[in-house]
């Protein structure tokens, strides 16, 4: 244990959702083996919140979620196989491990999917050689994963990987344009698929266990590997040494997927968004071929120190030619300034056709640079810091009121979250945390100082989760502003720890502690309630903690003393009405009711997808469309902010004393839909597979 943990440190408390990205596959210098497995068992259940020890329910949830991740679809293991690992695993995991530290039921499970695998490949390349897919029948796969079990049969298994391999054949077909070429392009991914599985190590299989193990004790406890790591500190201080560019791995080629503005390869403008990178090279090395590499060991490939330089071979592929070309850029320190705090100016009319000056604060992530704050750097950059810099800027030009955009924050860090709340009053608790032994701990802003004290109001969904939650909840229980958006938060009310472990181990992600508002509400489950609610698919959608496996229970304890603003509680059903009103008369909003009618009404239909090819789908093929990576979501498109603005109006002039008559309006928007037709849709946050550099 003293070896692993040696250079054990926390580098943070963090409040926000887990971030999963993609994992080297490549040995490293220090691999896992089943003695440290054993000994980071152990250090999980010292530091986790609610579980103190590996009994026979956590061995029971560690082999179902263990099994789950390697075959999630029910593709590869027959109902026989498991049900002999339960028989042999399901209570004794913890025994195993921990008292004999005995590992082969890792290497039993794995050995076992590897032979499944590889005769699910024999059978895939049969059936794209032989198997003649008729796209004219009525038939349906399947996609309802808790409604059905584990095969029986190889005919049954057979015919679920029929099914699937004829919807991917049908979804490239579309893209592709024929049959022929979706064939190959499949075939190309599915040698992928066998070489990244030819690849893996134990030290990965141990990792992928690992993960099975933490994620049984919550949702939120995980094991990072060192590449995870990097790319999380990443995120967590907005800037990386690289070219500014985000990656993903698509059959077998590294894509570009964007540039980050002011970066290394942006500013360089010789690399564009859809290069493909099939070579990298340092300085006047000789370039080294990556196609149907790994991505993450492309990444590590791409970045470096800055002031060197890195030279890509990249293939861009236009409508009528396709260029080969090498591409040098000199790496810089980049700063991920779309992530950072961003603030914009937007003219309300009232409805006395009185100009008002709205702020509006987008805050994407509670970020924080734990490294620069450690070495206390007077600069550091952090959440509450830049928003501070934001409201001085939109003070200065006189603003009526401010919106604070939480949409789709998915957290961060804890500190972060009270120092946020803490800019919009002189001082009082903000969160209060339950530690493992029942203790219960308060989190003051002391400060003494309110940085902007007018009209404030919160936008949050479904997505703002964690650190958001702590924020909205608090300017919610002191009154202080207004909370607008979806029914509700995310609902994750949990507080992890991440702890490095020796070099090379990557570290562990541990909940350490349950929090609560400081009226003693705990977020976990139930989120953050909006004052005033709008329409919105997601709040249908099984989105939330309360639909995690093994998500800890939603508790309440005794309030903190505290003085409340009285700001909005006499407002809120005034305000609601007004809103409801105007949403009823907003074609934007019908669509989204449409949206939600639609999704209820059609529960069969969501547990299953069509394998007939349409008429319309014949012939079909994706137009190319020149990518414009500055393009930036306008007012005029976003009827939820729209909305909100127009709550803000309303909300200003209740302040005033003022009877509510009329309409206001937002001339900037009313001008732009003269030129260009709102567009509408229904936001929602989607993680995607891609890695900055």
């Amino acid at each position: 244990m003293t070896k692993l943990i040696s250079n054990l440190r926390r580098i943070g408390i963090t409040a926000g959702l887990s971030i999963f990205l993609a994992v080297s596959l490549a040995p490293r210098a220090q691999a896992l083996t089943c003695s440290e497995v054993r000994q980071l068992t152990l250090l999980y259940f010292k530091m986790h919140f609610s579980h103190d020890k590996f009994d026979d329910e956590i061995s029971k949830r560690t082999l179902d979620t263990f099994i789950k991740s390697w075959d999630t679809w029910k593709l590869y293991f027959y109902k026989k196989d498991v049900d002999e690992f339960r028989a042999k695993y399901e209570t004794k995991l913890d025994d195993m491990i921990n008292g004999n530290l005995d590992c082969s039921a890792i290497d039993s499970i794995m050995n076992r999917y590897a032979l499944r695998f590889k005769e699910k490949q024999k059978y895939i390349n049969q059936l794209l050689k032989t198997h003649k897919f008729d796209f004219t029948k009525d038939e349906y796969m399947n996609v309802d994963m808790e409604s059905f079990d584990y095969p029986k049969t190889t005919e049954e298994v057979n015919e679920r990987w029929r099914k699937r391999v004829k919807f991917q054949l049908l979804s490239l077909k579309m893209s592709v344009g024929d049959m022929k070429k979706a064939k190959e392009k499949l075939k190309k991914r599915y040698e992928l698929a066998l070489k990244r599985h030819n690849d893996l190590t134990s030290d990965r299989v141990y990792g992928i266990f690992l993960n099975a193990f933490s994620s049984s004790l919550d949702p939120h406890s995980s094991y990072m590997p060192a590449a995870d790591l990097e790319d999380f500190r990443i995120r967590t201080r907005l800037s990386l040494e690289g070219i500014g560019a985000s990656l993903r791995s698509e059959d077998g080629f590294t894509i570009v997927v964007s540039l980050v503005k002011g970066g290394a390869a942006k500013k360089g403008g010789q690399l564009k968004v859809n290069d493909k990178i099939i070579a990298v090279a340092q300085g006047d090395g000789e370039p080294v071929d990556v196609i149907d590499m790994d991505l993450q060991e492309v990444v590590k490939k791409i970045r470096g120190a800055r002031g060197t330089t890195v030279k890509l071979s990249i293939i861009r592929e236009g409508s009528k030619s396709t260029k080969k070309m090498v591409v040098p850029i000199v790496r810089e320190k980049i700063q991920l300034v779309e992530q950072q705090a961003s603030s914009k100016i937007v003219e309300v009319l009232a409805a006395d056709n009185k100009k008002l000056k709205v702020g509006v604060i987008t805050l994407p992530s509670f970020y924080i640079d734990f490294e620069g704050r450690q070495k206390r750097l007077k600069n550091y950059r952090s959440s509450s810091n830049d928003t501070k810099k934001e409201i001085e800027k939109l003070k200065k030009k006189g603003i009526d009121a401010l919106v604070i955009d939480l949409r789709s924050n998915g957290g961060g860090s804890l500190e972060e979250s009270i120092n946020m709340a803490g800019l919009f009053f002189d001082e009082g608790p903000v969160v209060q945390v339950k530690t493992d032994d029942g203790d219960i701990e308060t989190y003051y802003d002391r400060d003494g100082r309110t940085y902007y004290d007018g009209p404030l109001v919160v936008m949050i969904n479904r997505h703002s989760a964690s650190a958001s939650e702590i924020f909205a909840g608090a300017i919610q229980d002191y009154q202080r502003g207004i909370i607008v958006g979806d029914s509700h938060t995310f609902g994750k009310g949990t507080v992890q720890n991440l702890n490095d472990l020796a070099p090379q181990l990557g570290a562990i992600k541990v909940t350490v502690n349950q929090f609560y508002r400081a009226a003693g509400e705990s977020t976990q489950l139930r989120g953050v309630e909006s004052d005033i609610v709008l329409p919105n698919v997601v709040d249908v959608l099984d989105i939330g903690e309360k639909y995690y496996d093994y998500a800890l229970p939603f508790e309440k304890i005794k309030s903190a003393k505290f003085e409340k603003f009285n700001q909005t509680g006499l407002y809120k059903k005034q305000l609601a009405d007004r809103s409801k009103a105007r949403v009823k008369k907003n074609k934007d909003f019908d669509e989204v009711y449409d949206e939600i009618k639609k999704y209820k009404e059609n529960e069969k239909e969501r547990s299953r997808v069509s394998l007939k090819e349409k008429p319309e789908d014949k012939d079909a093929k994706e137009e190319e469309e020149e990518v414009d990576e500055d393009d930036e979501v306008t007012l005029a498109d976003d009827f939820y902010l729209q909305e909100t603005l127009h709550i803000t109006a309303d909300y200003l002039s209740l302040l005033k004393g003022d009877k509510l008559k009329g309409q206001s309006t937002i001339p900037a928007l009313v001008e732009n839909t003269k030129k260009k037709p709102s567009q509408t849709g229904v936001g929602t946050a989607v993680n995607s597979k891609k890695k900055d550099n």
